[in-house]
């Protein structure tokens, strides 16, 4: 007979093996093998007259197929699908009246075994993950009853060591082969491990909730096993530190939490289905000893043990978790308040992730019991939420005082999301005055006429409200009102509304957060474009007498980013150093990703000869959501970035930031330029703010995601295949003038230790988009030393040079930067601007002269004050083609040959409010087909330009 459970996705492959057979299927056999399924079974067995019982499948086939066997004389085959190991043991279970019962008996142990891995390759990410974890309880909870000796003792930190790199692997690729048989076998080493010794308080655990609640075995195993090690760490610290030692994780509870995050599995017995109401029936039936209150409080709100974290009893409910600095010593401390089904642990490590690990600091969470403060919206009148509003309010303001009376008023601050925004937005109007507040996703309780009088003494109190706009669970309208109330107050409000409609912690609000929890001031950038920079954000992350040591400061990962041959000459040779958390090798595999307008080849389409332009690109509708890399469209360029020679152009109109994306260019050194709205630059190195009227460089391969400062942006990019951008030579210009070097701002480290289940990494190689999947943030750089990083640029900072006598001055004189050919004199693209400045010639025909230029021209306006009907307007572009005839508009030509003599020559200065670009190069330019039936183009271009009028007379010719 063929035992099997819900998942029958083998039973044909099965039949098919034992084609001959008779074979009766039994497919309803549960966790914990109930009685009455027992008894089902055992009718059925006993009706078919099977010799022979195949149990296939997880923890549950196996177990009942242990059960039968224990009452029957019949052969036993065991085929597990998951990696409990039960196969390899003498114990069996059941369960009768909500109580499992458990024992051992040699009778119960399989004839044969067989492992496949090809069973196990279908196997979920969470069941993987959770069936690994249940594995690994045996021999960590044999060990920690010391039952466990000699070669037994090693073979169980064996087992531990196989499934710990098992979980590892699988975790970030399950179709590992080599991983999941490897998994097999440390789940059969761990197995005999069990077998071996004495089971400990975990599998006590494990066993009286599942007959209790009907739990998922293996996720009950899961969910407890890190509440159990850091029980475990407190009881034999030796034994801990000794399977961290052999591991190399320092903080091994925490590290298994994380794995269940990563796989998307539970991490609370709330989701595994317990109540709250039941935890406390249960706890009410036994004493402490048997049952231990914090492990299971704990394990039911999902929080995260760590080595690092302190849970202490400060007269609530619920334990306080503490991590950082000791109060008293710390130099800032931040209480949090985590919102509606949290856990108290999740927000601490948000803080943690915010004020960048920084050990001076000391983060304090209370916990809300059955991870709710109150039940009823914020928006509800105070009678409706009741006394659990009361309740919560005393208890976070207990450890608002608490905290303040162990430290420093001073250096107190509050953070709160969601529902804990709201507790706290609530307790600083009622007087508890922290340092500063950082309400993100809430705002103030109740109806306008239920709301509390703000308290004396909240003059200058930093404050930082915000949300997205679309936000299901605020509005601006509330957020606005809560700042005026606050603003009132005298409070230093801040509001950053965001597009989208996430709630969440967003990129830009967690940069903001960090100088206001942190209380240190935003590291200034460094300048200098070309230099060697250096920067930490942890003393002593960087080192300083090699690159590589084989043991980093704080465990980080050396990883250097090269921008140029190994052997490149030093002058042009860019590399960086980087230290950080993880290394980037751990992404997942990259796949290719469509993207209808960006395109990067153009060495088989035909040039575009004549003058081309486009108006502004439209901005993308509020209902497609539109972030930077979706809104790339190509408008031509040469060359191939496979061949790494040519360049392009693009612009990109947006409405969303890039919370869970970064973008890295392969290809080439990117050239932003926003035309409308300021963008937030997350890259690896740091954090880099740019404007309309700043340019931004990001070199080539380093990761960068773009934020939006408001509800959309739009500009234009450039992006050059061959040698990096550079500053040009002055030449006779001499030392000084056109852009300087330490103008260009080089971004501080700015790193965070963030999980992010499902983060995209989008690619651009060889003219093709590509995209991967990791599950953490990569801005992870702790520190970093090196020249090819990105710039922000300011290009009120250039200076211009011009003509002061004759002739109009050529524009190449207002070059910024300029991607070389190896040609000389020639260049792949450069950068050139034409500023706010003077003209000051005499008997000059002042305007552009008419011109065929070997250099193909991409014009485009950043700002620009436009007059009706003008053509010229910021967002729009044109292109003039190498060689191809062009001039000024033909009413300009009139209107300048029409002035006096004095009008002429008198000194003229463009207006502040014009700012122009030119992209230059020495290649000819192809149209993308984007870009050639795009709706914004200029149908009639060239007409635009106007009818030259002939000015030929010789007089008396007649």
């Amino acid at each position: 007979m063929l035992l099997t459970g819900e998942s029958q996705r083998h039973v044909e492959r099965i039949r098919a093996l034992l084609a001959g057979f008779e074979i009766e299927v039994y497919a309803g056999a549960r966790r914990h093998v109930p009685e009455a399924v027992l008894g089902e079974a055992r009718q059925k067995l006993d009706a078919f007259g099977a010799d022979t019982i195949v149990a296939l499948g997880g923890g549950s086939a196996i177990g009942l197929g242990k059960a039968l066997r224990l009452e029957r004389e019949v052969r036993f085959i065991a085929i597990p699908t998951t990696y409990a190991g039960s196969e390899m043991t003498n114990m069996y279970g059941t369960t009768a009246g909500g109580t499992k019962t458990t024992g051992r008996n040699p009778k119960v142990r399989p004839d044969a075994v067989i492992h496949d891995v090809e069973l196990t390759l279908g196997m979920p990410k969470g069941l993987t993950v959770t069936s690994l974890m249940n594995a690994l309880a045996h021999p960590i909870g044999t060990l920690g009853t010391g039952s466990l000796q000699g070669e037994a003792r090693e073979q169980a930190f064996d087992a531990i060591g196989i499934l710990y790199g098992a979980i590892e692997a699988l975790v970030r690729a399950p179709d590992d082969r080599r991983a999941r048989a490897g998994a097999l076998r440390g789940a059969a080493l761990a197995a005999r491990s069990l077998e071996s010794g004495t089971p400990g308080l975990h599998h006590k655990l494990a066993h009286r909730l599942g007959g209790r609640f009907d739990l998922d075995h293996s996720g009950l195993h899961s969910v407890l096993l890190p509440h159990s090690i850091h029980r475990l760490r407190a009881e034999a610290p030796d034994l801990v530190a000794e399977i961290e030692r052999r591991l190399a994780v320092p903080d091994l509870e925490a590290s298994l939490f994380d794995f269940l995050v990563r796989a998307g599995a539970g991490v609370s017995l709330r989701a595994l289905g317990v109540t709250f109401d039941g935890l406390r029936g249960l706890l009410a039936e036994a004493s402490s000893s048997d049952l231990p209150r914090d492990l299971l409080s704990a394990a039911f709100h999902g929080r995260r043990p760590s080595v690092g974290t302190r849970f202490e009893d400060w007269g609530l409910p619920e334990l306080v978790s503490v991590t950082g600095a000791r109060l008293e010593d710390a130099r800032r401390v931040v209480v949090c308040v985590h919102g509606r089904g949290a856990a108290a642990d999740g927000i601490l490590g948000r803080a943690v992730e915010i004020v960048g690990n920084d050990p001076t600091v000391c983060v304090v969470s209370p916990q809300a019991p059955d991870n709710v403060w109150y039940s009823a919206k914020y928006t509800s009148p105070r009678a409706e939420i009741g006394p659990q509003l009361v309740a919560a309010l005393d208890q976070v303001a207990t450890v608002l005082r608490i905290a303040t009376e162990r430290s420093a008023p001073e250096r107190v601050v509050m953070f709160g999301f969601s529902q804990g925004a709201c507790l706290a937005i609530e307790l600083l109007l009622r007087g508890s005055r922290p340092a500063a507040l950082v309400a993100l996703s809430g705002g103030i309780i109740g109806p306008p006429d239920e709301r509390p009088r703000p308290g004396a003494g909240l003059a200058g109190t930093p404050v930082l409200l915000g949300a997205q706009e679309e936000d299901p669970w605020n509005t601006r309208a509330r957020i606005e009102e809560t700042a005026q109330v606050l603003a009132g107050a005298g409070c230093a409000v801040t509001v950053e509304m965001l597009p989208g409609n996430a709630h969440a912690l967003h990129g830009r609000h967690r940069i903001l957060a960090r100088q206001i929890l942190s209380g240190k001031p935003a590291t200034s950038p460094t300048g200098g474009y070309g230099n060697v920079h250096e920067t930490e954000t942890l003393p002593g992350a960087l080192p300083r007498d090699r690159n590589s040591p084989r043991h980093p400061a704080y465990g980080l990962t050396p990883e250097q980013i090269n921008g140029t041959g190994f052997v490149a000459p030093r002058q042009g040779n860019r590399r960086t150093w980087m230290y950080r958390i993880r290394p980037s090798a751990q992404q997942g595999p990259f796949v290719p990703l469509p993207h209808a307008t960006l395109k990067s080849d153009f060495a088989d389409q035909p040039p575009e000869p004549n003058l081309v332009g486009w108006n502004p690109q439209p901005l993308p509708a509020a209902t497609t959501p539109t972030d930077f890399v979706d809104g790339l469209a190509t408008v031509g360029g040469a060359g191939s970035p496979r061949l790494r020679r040519g360049f392009a152009v693009h612009v990109y109109a947006a409405n969303r930031g890039m919370e869970e994306r970064c973008f890295t260019d392969a290809d080439g050194d990117l050239l932003i330029l926003p035309e409308t709205g300021g963008l937030t630059l997350m890259t690896e190195l740091g954090v880099l703010e740019v404007t309309p009227g700043q340019i931004a460089v990001l070199p080539r391969g380093l990761r960068f995601s773009v934020l939006l400062r408001g509800p959309t942006a739009r500009g234009y990019v450039a992006e050059a295949f061959g040698r990096h951008f550079e500053l040009p030579e002055r030449g006779p210009i001499g030392a000084n003038g056109l852009a300087e070097a330490r103008h260009f701002r080089a971004p501080a480290a700015w790193h965070e230790d963030r999980l992010s289940l499902g983060y995209r990494i989008t690619a651009k190689l060889g003219g093709e988009i590509f995209e991967a999947v990791q599950d953490y943030s990569p801005f992870d750089v702790v520190a970093w030393h090196g020249n090819h990083c990105p710039y922000v640029y300011d290009l009120a900072s250039f200076s211009p040079a011009g003509n002061t006598r004759l002739d109009h001055v050529d524009p190449s004189v207002h070059t910024v930067l300029s991607a070389p050919l190896d040609e000389a004199g020639s260049h792949t693209l450069d950068l050139v601007v034409f500023p706010p400045r003077w003209d000051v010639t005499e008997g000059t025909f002042r305007p552009p002269y008419f011109h065929r230029n070997v250099t193909t021209e991409i014009n485009g306006i950043i700002r620009d004050t436009v007059s009706a009907g003008s053509p010229f307007v910021p967002g729009g572009l044109f292109v003039t083609p190498s060689l191809t005839p062009h001039g000024v508009m033909a009413s300009s030509v009139e209107r300048h040959l029409a002035l006096d003599e004095a009008h002429a020559n008198r000194p003229q200065r463009s207006p502040d409010s014009s700012l122009w670009f030119q992209f230059e190069t020495a290649l000819p330019f192809s149209l993308s087909a984007w870009a050639r039936g795009a709706g914004h183009r200029v149908a009639d271009w060239p007409l635009v330009w106007g009818a030259y009028r002939k000015h030929f007379w010789v007089p008396g010719s007649g």
